[in-house]
């Protein structure tokens, strides 16, 4: 949930087939009082995650098969129609999902450049152990 209070930023939604969408977040602003909102994003595709961007930055998606992008979101062009499919950001193979997305801050990455693509839609790089989010327990 966002309180929107100036209606200013971005959300960022990223969907499970790869596909991502910025929505100026301004075209969820209403004349009326609602309940609830209805057609606040494509259905087309499962959500993995939705991010609230006050600027442009950095996300870091992760897939299911081991990998991580580092998407500049400056390089997803704004859509004005909430319920927009977007445009494919990381190329996935056969059977595998998009698992979660986070602010490249919240991601802890130790080489970033690693993880940078040169060029939309890529697959991303394998995930090394230091940088993986949740840490792999070691026996001693």
């Amino acid at each position: 949930m966002l309180l929107p209070g100036e209606y200013q930023g971005f959300l960022l939604y990223v969907y499970q087939n790869g596909k991502a969408v910025k929505i100026p977040v301004k075209s969820f602003d209403t004349k009326s009082n609602r309940r609830r909102l209805t057609g606040a994003y494509s259905d087309k595709a499962p959500l993995a995650a939705i991010l609230h961007l006050p600027e442009d930055g950095e996300a870091a998606v992760y897939s299911s098969d081991g990998r991580m992008l580092l998407v500049n979101t400056a390089d997803i062009a704004p859509k004005a129609v909430r319920s927009s499919q977007g445009s494919v950001v990381m190329a996935l193979k056969k059977n595998k999902t998009v698992t979660k997305a986070l602010l490249a801050e919240e991601a802890r990455v130790t080489n970033p450049a690693r993880y940078r693509a040169k060029s939309l839609p890529a697959p991303g790089a394998i995930l090394k152990d230091e940088d993986a989010p949740e840490p792999q327990l070691k026996l001693e």
